[in-house]
């Protein structure tokens, strides 16, 4: 176990965006580590971190991945052939590239890195870092994985010792609460967040969902041929399970809403089970239980698509931890799928963001939040039932994940916080 010692809480102040904070920073050389674990969770937290910290003066990024096909998925352009490129003002390496990489960094050593949830270094750059012959300092800062634990206060700004006094360790934690981080409010996501030129969504009276209803944004800059009819639009994202309880609850919901429903299907781990869960489920049963919502089933959306989509639309089902930190953000009722780990510790991280939003429901609407949210996650319950619940009753949840939003948005930008920080420990011995 490696000691921690605390930087001082109060010194971390809650940044805004530079036109509003007029940060005047020095030259900042930041290398960012990234391995793709899940899926492209850990590359699309990197890739907006990246784009929100460019939006600062004076900062030159190095990026190093050891996926950068699922880099070039978020954001096309990228070229996942190349061990070394420059894109939108960066450097982008091959983690594996060591030869490529350790010219490169040997010409230009390292002054801070950002090593993301918990990835390791490269062999090459340890002996990099850790070589008696280099004498700067490299300072590591460990960008962990979103929780909204308490533990993420508890290690935010923690030191940590390593084999060399000239490469110093420090924990940042992204979370919920003033005393984390915060989340990455990139200019990108916050202009999403805007309602459209045109004004709001039709109004369509005598049911309070059909105000909700919208016809589906193009997607990649697709224009529809003939006018599309409003619909309530779900965006569906999850991991595999069985989604036949979640098909059941929509299409009780689909005959409650006063309007067309349709879901909208991302690509990912969990399209496949859904997609064949739908069809089931329009083959075995009976003409007056099929469903009667509509499936469209989604291309892959590069990142700022993604955002977009989002933020149009009224209900998700959602993972991932960039996913998440969008839904948070986005303001409307929305349904985490949390990453399954052993003995269902995925339970714990639930109930943790469900804590955190306790304040924000009424008692009533919250266990309707909480017994869909857990359920859904594999805890004991009816998930039909469950999920049911939830769906009805979300005119009236809608002001609550809205007051939700509202109180991250007051955290501060995590991008703004980093070069407060990184600036600030630059400049200690």
């Amino acid at each position: 176990m490696e000691k921690t010692s605390a930087v001082n809480p109060k010194e971390t102040t809650r940044s805004q965006k530079p036109e509003q904070s007029g940060i005047s920073a020095p030259f900042l050389d930041v290398t960012i580590l990234c391995k793709v674990v899940d899926n492209f969770g850990d590359i699309g937290v990197v890739f907006r971190l990246s784009r929100s910290l460019s939006d600062f003066p004076n900062i030159s990024l190095r990026i190093i991945t050891d996926n950068l096909r699922a880099f070039s998925l978020l954001s096309p352009g990228i070229n996942p052939g190349a061990d070394e490129q420059f894109f939108n003002g960066w450097q982008i390496f091959n983690w594996n590239a060591s030869d490529a990489c350790l010219s490169a960094f040997t010409k230009n050593p390292p002054h801070l890195i950002i090593e993301c949830f918990q990835c390791g270094r490269p062999e090459w750059l340890d002996h990099l870092l850790f070589n008696i012959k280099i004498p700067n300092i490299a300072r590591i800062i460990m960008l962990d994985y979103l929780t909204a634990e308490t533990y993420a206060e508890t290690f935010h700004c923690l030191k940590s010792l390593t084999r060399s006094a000239r490469v110093q360790k420090v924990n940042f934690m992204p979370g919920f609460t003033p005393k984390t981080g915060g989340l990455i409010l990139d200019r990108q996501f916050l202009k999403s967040l805007q309602p459209d030129k045109g004004g709001a969504c039709p109004s369509l009276p005598s049911n309070p969902l059909r105000s909700f209803a919208c016809p589906l944004p193009p997607l990649l800059g697709d224009t529809p041929k003939t006018p599309q009819e409003p619909s309530f639009n779900i965006l569906f994202f999850s991991y595999p399970q069985n989604h036949t309880p979640v098909i059941n609850a929509i299409q009780t919901f689909s005959k409650n809403a006063g309007c067309p429903v349709k879901v909208l299907l991302a690509q990912g781990a969990g399209f496949d089970s859904f997609k064949s869960a739908y069809k089931s489920a329009r083959e075995e049963k009976s003409p007056s239980e099929k469903p009667i919502f509509k499936l469209t089933e989604l291309p892959f959306l590069p990142q700022t698509d993604w955002d977009a989509l989002m933020c149009k639309t009224p209900l998700l089902f959602i993972r991932g931890e960039d996913s998440l930190s969008r839904a948070c953000l986005c303001g409307v009722p929305f349904i985490w799928n949390a990453y399954p780990q052993s003995d269902d510790y995925q339970l714990v991280k639930v109930q943790a963001l469900l804590d955190r939003m306790r304040p924000h429901f009424p008692p009533e609407l919250f266990e309707k939040t909480e017994a869909c949210w857990l359920t859904y996650n594999g805890a004991q319950g009816n998930l039909n039932s469950a999920i049911t619940n939830f769906l009805l009753s979300y005119a009236e949840l809608r002001p609550c994940f809205k007051d939700f939003s509202r109180s991250l948005l007051q955290n501060g930008d995590l991008a703004a916080n980093l070069i407060e920080f990184m600036i600030k420990i630059s400049s200690q011995p």
